[in-house]
Order: C-alpha cells, then sequence, then structure tokens
C-alpha cells in the first residue's frame, strides 16, 4: 500500500486550515407547490352470483354420514362423603339449685340410681352438677340419589341410644322421602334437639304430650313443596305408633300418622312469617284412639347494616291432645329471644296448660341470658318458676355449657 509522507500530511493539512474550501451556494426556495393527486375511479359492484342449479337425478350421491366415535370408558365414580363422612360431638353440662316451695332439693343426675325427680309440670334438674346430654351425630351421602344422618346420644351420660338414624330420598324434584327412625314433623319444638332449644328444658305441653324425648319414632315419611307463590310444604309420615305417652298399642295394626302443612312468607327483606298445622292420631294403650292437633305461628326478623346483629324470634305453638280412654290435655308455650348483640342473647318462655281444658291451670316463667362467642359454644344462664296446682311452686336457677366441635350441620330454618 502506498502512503503518504508525514511531511506531506502536515503541509496539505497546515493549507486546509489557512484556505478552506468555500461553502456550495444555498438552494434557492421553490414558490410552485406540487400538484395534486388525481382522484381514483369509483369501482364498480360486483355483479350478483348465480344461484347453483339444483343436482339432476342422475348427479352425484349425497355424502355418507360419519360414523359415530366410540363412546369413552366410564371412569370409576365416587360420591362426597363416601369414606368421610361428616362427623359432629354436642355436649351440654349442667349445674344448679332447685328449690321445692323454698326447700332446696336434692341432687338429680341424669338417670344415675337414687337420683329423685321432683313431682312438676315440667321436667326438674335438681341441685348439684349433672350432664344433660351428648350427641354423636354423622352425616354424608350415600350416593346421587340417597343422603343419611345418624345421631347416637348418651342422656344423662350413662346408655347409648339412637336418636335418629334414616335415609332421604333427594334426587326428586320438590319431593323428600324419608326412611328409619327420625323426629316427626309436628310443629316446631318437636322437630329441635335440645341444644338447640331456646330455653335448657322443652315446653310443658311439649312435655306433657308427647314426653321428654318427643314425637320420634321408626316410620316413612314425605314432604312434598307445593307449587305455591310462597313456601308452602305438606309433609305425612307414618310411623310405629311406639311413643308411650299418646300411643304405645302394642297391636300389629297400631301404627300412628302424622302431617304437617307449613307455610312461610317474607314480609319484608328482613322479616319472615311462618305458619304451621299439625295433627297425629293412633291407637294407645287405653284401648282407643288419641287424636292430636296444634298450630304454630313464628315471626322472625333482624336490623341492616350496622344493627344486622339485632335478630329476633318470637314463637308460639298450641297443642290440644285428646286420648280415646283418659283425660284429654291441652296448653301453649310462647317464647321471645332478642339478639343484643353478635354474642349476646336475652329471652323468656311463657307457658299455659289448661288453656281450654276445664282443669286447675299450670303456668311457667322461664328467664334466660345467652353469650354464645361463636356458633360452637354457649353459655345460658336460666331462671325458671312453675306455679303448680295446690300453691305449689318450684324455683331452679341452672347453668348450662352448650359446645360442638367437628363439622356440625346447619339447623332447619
Amino acid at each position: 500500500m502506498y502512503t503518504l509522507p508525514l511531511w506531506a500530511g502536515v503541509l496539505l493539512g497546515r493549507a486546509w486550515a489557512e484556505d478552506p474550501p468555500p461553502d456550495p451556494p444555498p438552494t434557492p426556495p421553490s414558490d410552485a407547490s406540487p400538484a395534486p393527486l388525481a382522484p381514483l375511479a369509483p369501482l364498480e359492484p360486483l355483479a350478483p352470483l348465480e344461484p347453483l342449479a339444483p343436482l339432476e337425478s342422475g348427479g352425484a350421491a349425497p355424502l355418507a354420514p360419519l360414523p359415530d366415535a366410540p363412546a369413552p370408558a366410564a371412569a370409576p365414580q365416587t360420591f362426597p362423603g363416601m369414606l368421610n363422612p361428616a362427623m359432629s360431638f354436642n355436649g351440654l353440662f349442667l349445674a344448679g339449685a332447685e328449690l321445692d316451695d323454698g326447700a332446696l332439693a336434692p341432687p338429680h343426675v341424669g338417670e344415675e340410681e337414687g337420683a329423685k325427680e321432683l313431682e312438676g309440670a315440667g321436667q326438674t334438674f335438681g341441685t348439684g352438677l349433672s350432664v344433660q346430654e351428648m350427641e354423636l351425630q354423622l352425616l354424608a351421602a350415600v350416593d346421587p340419589f340417597f343422603k343419611a344422618n345418624v345421631t347416637l346420644a348418651i342422656p344423662g351420660g350413662e346408655g347409648l341410644e339412637v336418636e335418629e338414624g334414616y335415609v332421604q330420598l333427594t334426587s326428586v324434584p320438590r319431593l323428600l322421602v324419608t326412611i328409619g327412625k327420625f323426629k316427626e314433623s309436628f310443629g316446631r319444638e318437636n322437630l329441635t334437639h335440645t341444644h338447640a332449644l331456646l330455653t335448657i328444658d322443652k315446653s310443658l305441653i311439649g312435655q306433657a304430650v308427647f314426653g321428654e324425648e318427643g314425637l320420634n319414632d321408626v316410620g316413612v315419611g314425605a314432604s312434598l313443596l307445593l307449587p305455591t307463590p310462597w313456601f308452602s310444604e305438606l309433609t305425612a309420615s307414618v310411623d310405629a305408633g311406639n311413643n308411650e305417652v299418646i300411643f304405645g298399642s302394642g297391636e300389629a295394626l297400631g301404627m300412628g300418622t302424622t302431617a304437617h302443612w307449613k307455610n312461610l312468607v317474607d314480609l319484608s327483606p328482613t322479616t319472615s312469617l311462618e305458619v304451621g298445622l299439625s295433627g297425629t292420631t293412633g291407637l294407645n294403650a287405653y284401648d282407643g284412639r288419641t287424636i292430636v292437633g296444634g298450630a304454630d305461628v313464628t315471626l322472625k326478623g333482624g336490623g341492616r347494616g350496622r344493627r344486622q346483629f339485632n335478630k329476633y324470634v318470637w314463637q308460639t305453638e298450641y297443642i290440644f291432645a285428646a286420648p280415646g280412654g283418659s283425660d284429654s290435655v291441652d296448653g301453649l308455650y310462647s317464647t321471645v329471644e332478642y339478639a343484643v348483640t353478635r354474642r349476646f342473647w336475652v329471652g323468656g318462655r311463657f307457658d299455659w296448660m289448661g288453656v281450654a281444658v276445664p282443669v286447675e291451670p299450670v303456668f311457667a316463667g322461664t328467664a334466660i341470658v345467652v353469650f354464645a362467642p361463636t356458633e360452637f359454644s354457649a353459655l345460658r344462664l336460666q331462671y325458671q318458676r312453675q306455679f303448680l296446682p295446690d300453691d305449689h311452686a318450684i324455683d331452679s336457677v341452672v347453668g348450662q355449657l352448650n359446645f360442638t366441635i367437628g363439622a356440625h350441620p346447619a339447623h332447619a330454618y
């Protein structure tokens, strides 16, 4: 490659610096504006397509349908809760004092030997500590058609018995069929388990007509949702007639039949009214037939916004029983409960035996305070006074601890 000598490069650079080349003359501005573009010619519309001529009789044959794809093999199916049913355990513990005409009553602990129960219109708990009841519940779906519910009870902390054990057919629209041992649909209180009651004990008329265990027997029942603008349900059942208070004939055809008509309407977005009629009949141990009728009214409501926990429930039920061969009995109870806060409830119950039947009436008044930290626990303090015939009175103050562990299902509305 040829390279200039160093001294030649220096001389050329010095000459360029002393006499630089002149700038190129500026380009004169042009006053002529560019010519506008010629408009495009409009497009001509396309000619409509001619319809296809129909195939002649000798045309091509139609395509054969594709063969059906083989159905996939059915995978083994499992159902929720088949192997792991929902289990829960509930316990009720009592501590209290009872006065019989001012005298302290003896201890009454469940069904232990030597326990003494005062003669009164309703259940009494005596003085001291006791176990009211324990329950173990198992609930699961059997398959897409049935669900099962089993409740094992330990009343008084001793002995194990099946309180409820039934299977329900749930796959038929508007119809629910129950088979097994269950609390029959009579009124409101009979369907309620002990730990779900407002008060610690049941009403006086409920105990007098159905006993402490209520109308709970082996049978078959069906509930039909009627096609009405409001919620209307008709329930009918046939049981074995084993209730010792109103039935218990011991005959092969001494079964009992029960019917209940429930109607529920919304009075406002936060208030509902339920009205029900009930009836049951069957042969009794007095060689006669027992007829029991009842009516119930329940009003529920609550606040909104900040007062959404200020709920109230008013429930009243009247029952009349005419056992053929024995004396008739009737009565009513009325309960009121109000949630002061989310965890604090107050309430009361009024009992009246002998409303229409010509017997000496019996009254009772109950006041209760409930503190429920969660839906799994509650502390209750109850005072009750029973006004019995011959100016006899029973006073009781009972505290109750109510707790539940496990997946306990929600109770009926």
